[in-house]
């Protein structure tokens, strides 16, 4: 029996749904209020922006519902962001970094240094840079002190980050540890 079918087309490639496409058009309407906007950006409903103007968003990024941006956030290309996820003051995404739902990247911290009002002044500790190609895992949370995920940095589900992660590994638990380090 002769197979008349050339090609097969799985139930992912076919042509993008009503939600995809109603978030590009999104990304369109929305380019203008950001500081930088590249092409396509696909912005899902109830992504909420602190101060966009501070916002620069590159080339093909996908951010999903739920998600909050503050102040002075540098997406690179190819980033994609999940759903609920928090992204605090002073962080760089840089290419080909994934966030899984949930993730929570803080980004300012209290001066806790008076003992009257322990939740003080709100202040950034400096610029935060997730390294090209990290993966940050579902429910991840990284403090404010850390300054750096590197390079191909691997974030277990659940993990809280408590200091910089070098490239290349992978880091889970409370506190999170590294557990294997790739050799590149």
């Amino acid at each position: 029996m002769i197979q008349t079918t050339l090609f097969r087309v799985e139930e992912s490639e076919k042509v993008p749904t009503l939600e995809k496409l109603i978030g590009g058009v999104r990304g369109l309407i929305l380019k203008p209020i950001f500081k930088q906007s590249g092409f396509p950006v696909s912005i899902e409903k109830l992504v909420r922006f602190s101060r966009s103007q501070t916002v620069e968003i590159g080339n093909w990024v996908r951010i999903r519902y739920g998600t909050q941006i503050l102040n002075h956030v540098h997406i690179h290309n190819h980033v994609f962001i999940g759903r609920y996820c928090d992204i605090g003051n002073h962080v760089v995404l840089e290419e080909n970094v994934t966030l899984a739902d949930y993730v929570c990247i803080l980004g300012d911290t209290h001066d806790h240094t008076n003992s009257y009002q322990r939740a003080g002044k709100l202040y950034s500790p400096g610029q935060k840079i997730i390294g090209k190609g990290a993966w940050i895992g579902y429910r991840a949370i990284i403090l404010p002190q850390v300054r750096y995920i590197g390079l191909g940095a691997v974030i277990g589900a659940g993990s809280v980050v408590t200091k910089d992660v070098p490239d290349n590994c992978v880091v889970v638990g409370n506190p999170a540890k590294i557990i294997n380090i790739e050799k590149v």
